[in-house]
């Protein structure tokens, strides 16, 4: 085995994010002396892989987000990670559900990470092929040029794409009888409890049908129910948003779908298209506060937050039960109730007012975020577990 660390980008993600989280990576195992090679595989995939397997010694682990190569085969029929010994480690970035078929080989160098406690938990209850099962949130991001609290321009921001949930709706009438009534089922409970995840739904309601799945066919089961998700993602974003707005500060929204929003169009608020990764950093460096939303995310927390905090920005999250013990609101960050969104709307408008209670906020952040959260630190643990049990 070498030690040079292998980084692979096998697909692109939402706005070429998996490419930036990977020069992150290979940044922070550079500063700590470690061989680092990075190698895009989108384009001219096989030939790249055949390289890569007849160099396999020279590696000493190999990362990927959200990856491709577990679904894939060789020439002769081959399962890559069966041929590829080096230890293999897919880093997802969302829910287990969307990467069932990624998830069901069963390879004797194939690990996993989870950004969220309870997709961790989730993959070693339905997936006890996969060798190791880690949690590991995404590392904070600082932008490029920084800027003092007092010099930013921007007063509110929120980052992320708008799939338009009526699109999901339109889509789960067409789903046989059966389907359309879990899934809708799934998105009325999820509704009614926003602590309760996917498979907690599923689970609930498959109790009361009376009807009981095994791991490998419930795991298939919640994959086939993806569309509640879908549907709860834009839902909340839509509504987050449409609080927000309520508070009368000036507001910038930036990702594709958003312009389909009747209710965004007030002078206040700014929308435009989506930009690449690193110019969002730069957009959030440049804002006083910053509005986040991730559903389905309940044990964990996105990388916008870290990255809020490294840029001292205020950052408004969802006070989960898990942001609630790993973020101190009102002096780390502002959290917000699903259950009561005019609370938020509420919260927004007195940080604009109070700049000096929010300077004195942002800045607590950035020392709690440098001392834990940034790549660097996501990089030590990467490299530890190397150390451990094979």
């Amino acid at each position: 085995m070498g030690d040079t660390v292998l980084l692979l980008g096998s697909r692109d993600l939402c706005y070429e994010s998996n490419q930036y989280f990977m020069r992150c990576i290979a940044d922070a195992l550079l500063e700590q002396g470690r061989p680092v090679e990075f190698c895009d595989v989108t384009a001219q995939m096989e030939e790249k892989l055949l390289d890569i397997l007849m160099r396999q010694e020279s590696f000493l682990a190999a990362f990927d987000f959200n990856s491709l190569l577990p679904r894939l085969e060789l020439e002769d029929g081959t399962p890559f990670l069966q041929a590829f010994r080096t230890p293999f480690f897919n880093y997802l970035v969302d829910h287990p559900l969307y990467h069932h078929p990624a998830l069901t080989g069963k390879f004797f160098n194939y690990s996993v990470i989870c950004i969220d406690k309870c997709h961790q938990a989730y993959v070693k209850a339905h997936y006890p092929n996969v060798k190791h099962v880690y949690y590991l949130p995404l590392g904070g991001m600082q932008a490029g040029m920084a800027r003092p609290f007092s010099e930013k321009r921007l007063d509110l921001l929120f980052l992320g794409t708008y799939g338009d949930e009526g699109r999901w709706l339109e889509e789960l009438r067409s789903y046989p009888c059966e389907k359309r009534r879990e899934v809708s089922a799934l998105i009325e409970m999820m509704e009614a409890d926003p602590d309760l995840t996917q498979e907690g739904a599923l689970l609930a309601y498959l109790d009361r049908e009376g009807e009981a799945l095994g791991a490998e066919a419930f795991a298939e089961r919640l994959n086939g129910d993806f569309l509640a998700d879908k549907y709860l993602r834009d839902h909340r974003r839509k509504e987050a948003l449409l609080a927000a707005a309520k508070a009368k500060v000036p507001m910038t929204v930036i990702g594709h779908g958003w312009e389909k929003v009747s209710g965004l169009r007030q002078a206040h608020v700014s929308i435009q298209k989506g930009i690449g990764f690193a110019a969002s950093l730069q957009m959030m460096a440049n804002a006083r506060m910053l509005l986040d939303t991730a559903p389905g995310f309940h044990g964990g927390l996105h990388d916008r937050v870290y990255s809020a905090m490294l840029n001292r920005t205020l950052c408004f999250t969802e006070g989960t039960q898990f942001a609630r013990q790993a973020l101190w609101d009102g002096r780390e960050a502002a959290l917000y109730d699903w259950r009561d969104l005019d609370a938020l709307a509420g919260r927004i408008a007195y940080y604009h007012e109070q700049r000096g209670r929010a300077r004195e906020i942002v800045e607590r952040a950035y020392e709690a975020a440098a001392n834990r959260d940034a790549w660097e630190h996501r990089a030590l643990e990467l490299m530890s577990w190397l150390s451990r049990d094979p």
